[in-house]
């Protein structure tokens, strides 16, 4: 039996998609020398990498001034994550220098390429998404610093791809303990009245610092909330968030912090309207309204819109993936980036609609086909 048209067309989709992903990786493993050469080379891994030996010596992760009083979130030297990720970071701290910034690169690498293949969406979106992520600027400079953001999107593909499932509520947990913000997560599931999958998520961030309490003690969650009572962001902002951008467009201290309560106003309401929408849409929603309700927001933050481009292509929307390109807009119109990727899953297809337009489609295409010969 011949193929009709469409199927050779797919074919042909998935083959240029597969392509271009592996451009993508190949990319990011020939820039690894290159970014050696770059003063950004593994900022952030060095303090990670500094917290888990602090750690191991048997002091608190987080560095003596942060603890002191008031600082800027700024400097090498600054551990501000919860004290289970310095605890799993330490294998990694264990290994020299040199070697164990390019395993951890070789990790985003990974995790990027494991994120897109969990993500619940045809396997075209996926290689797509990939390839795009894999030149985008938020992965380029998270891998170089040697941040957790790409890292973050295994769990946080994982939680899209089991929604409101025990595996999916842990992979969620996970991402809390790295990231706080993500708790936003927790609001969503109890505005749903989600009660099961909130009760998982709980329950296992609970078990998590249980368990890793004999190791950290009590001390190392102590240092933590007196760290985040003591970091400052007075003076100028460096980030990409809503604050950041009112300061660079000359606007008053005073207008900065309504910006960012602008940026929560709309992360909250977008939030609450997506409980009118099916829960995928809710999901994109939340993760887009993570981004906004980031005391400060970084151009790596933005790897995250990688499910979101993908969602929207799954959803008849593909100039979503233009997300992804958009992250090598300047730093300081970065923020509309994160308040787009918050706003933009409500024009989403429902999914029963793109589910009636497949079937449509593929019962047309022999006759289309037969058309043309």
């Amino acid at each position: 039996m011949n193929r009709t048209l469409e199927e050779r067309r797919q074919e042909w989709v998935l083959f240029g998609s597969a392509v271009f992903a592996c451009l993508g990786l190949a990319w990011l493993l020939v820039a690894l020398p290159p970014m050696q050469e770059t003063n950004a080379w593994t900022i952030d891994f060095v303090a990670y990498r500094d917290a888990a030996l602090r750690l191991v010596d048997g002091g608190s992760p987080y560095s003596p001034r942060s603890l002191a009083g008031p600082f800027l979130p700024f400097g090498s030297d600054l551990y501000l994550y919860p004290p289970t990720m310095a605890l799993a970071f330490t294998p990694v701290a264990r290994m020299a220098l040199g070697e164990g910034a390019v395993v951890w690169y070789l990790l985003h690498v990974g995790s990027l390429a494991l994120a897109a293949a969990l993500m619940p969406v045809r396997a075209h979106i996926r290689l797509l998404a990939l390839g795009l992520a894999s030149l985008s600027l938020s992965v380029l400079m998270d891998s170089m610093n040697g941040n957790v953001s790409t890292m973050l999107l295994l769990p946080a593909a994982a939680a899209w791809r089991w929604l409101d499932r025990p595996a999916g509520s842990v992979a969620m947990a996970l991402a809390i303990s790295v990231r706080t913000t993500f708790g936003l997560f927790l609001v969503w599931q109890a505005l749903r009245r989600a009660w099961r999958p909130l009760l998982w998520t709980i329950t296992v961030g609970a078990v998590l610092v249980l368990v890793t309490l004999p190791m950290l003690g009590v001390e190392a969650y102590r240092d933590y909330l007196t760290m985040l009572r003591h970091v400052s962001v007075a003076g100028e902002i460096r980030s990409s968030d809503l604050a950041a951008t009112a300061l660079h467009l000359g606007l008053s201290a005073s207008s900065a912090w309504m910006a960012n309560i602008l940026g929560w106003a709309i992360a909250v309401g977008a939030v609450v309207l997506s409980l009118r929408r099916d829960r995928e849409v809710g999901f994109m929603v939340t993760l887009g309204a993570s981004l906004l309700t980031a005391p400060l927001m970084w151009e790596h933050y933005l790897t995250l819109v990688m499910l979101t481009g993908a969602f929207l292509a799954s959803r008849g929307r593909p100039w979503g993936m233009g997300l992804l390109v958009l992250t090598w807009l300047p730093r300081e119109t970065l923020s509309f980036v994160a308040i787009a990727a918050t706003l933009l899953p409500f024009l989403a297809r429902d999914a029963e609609d793109v589910t009636t337009s497949a079937a449509r489609s593929h019962l047309s295409a022999p006759s289309q086909d037969r058309a043309t010969t």
